[in-house]
């Protein structure tokens, strides 16, 4: 059975959170969830308190085929967690991921990392990888400037903090949510703690 999201919709441009006005990709048009907004903002804030760096990477995965549940895309995050901490090693990964399904048959998933940027500054060989972990079960795509390195020492970090989270906003559209099945989660965000 397939279910709409009953959740609170935003449509405007900035969404005041903590008494910080941030500028979302939003309109009257195009709406977004504030909820998925504010857990975003609050892993990427979180990782920014564990790491003076951190390297934010978005990409979108998709499916060859519809499932009811998000057991792969939650299975390829930890998966991809290890591997990178076998790698470079990393540690406290926050992540985000929101499932859309549109017009095909399957879902698919926009995906952001937020990683420690002293481990890794550039994400080329992150995203080779990933793009070869994913190819058994879809398609994986990198968009255009996929990728904001946040360093608090640089004065240009509260520049590069807002168009990161204004990047990151995507994820939280309301168009393309919410047809799923009943135990599939709209999306889902890292519980890391300061």
């Amino acid at each position: 059975m397939l279910t709409k999201s009953r959740m609170k919709e935003h449509n405007y441009c900035f969404y005041n959170y903590k008494e910080e006005e941030l500028f979302i990709n939003s309109s009257e048009t195009k709406g977004v969830y504030p909820n998925i907004i504010e857990k975003i903002v609050e892993q990427l804030d979180t990782c920014l308190a564990i790491h003076k760096r951190v390297l934010v990477v978005r990409f979108d995965l998709s499916l060859n085929e519809y499932s009811g549940d998000n057991h792969a895309i939650s299975t390829f995050i930890n998966r991809q967690k290890q591997r990178m901490f076998k790698t470079y090693g990393v540690k406290n990964i926050g992540h985000a991921w929101k499932r859309e399904r549109e017009t095909s048959k399957a879902q698919h998933y926009h995906v952001a990392l937020f990683i420690d940027g002293n481990k890794i500054q550039y994400p080329s060989k992150l995203l080779r990888q990933i793009k070869a972990k994913w190819f058994k079960h879809g398609r994986c795509w990198i968009p255009d400037d996929c990728f904001y390195y946040l360093d608090k020492s640089k004065s240009n970090f509260k520049q590069t903090r807002g168009e990161a989270i204004y990047r990151l906003s995507y994820l939280g559209k309301t168009r393309g949510t919410g047809y799923k099945d009943i135990q599939a989660k709209n999306y889902s965000v890292s519980r890391l703690s300061r």
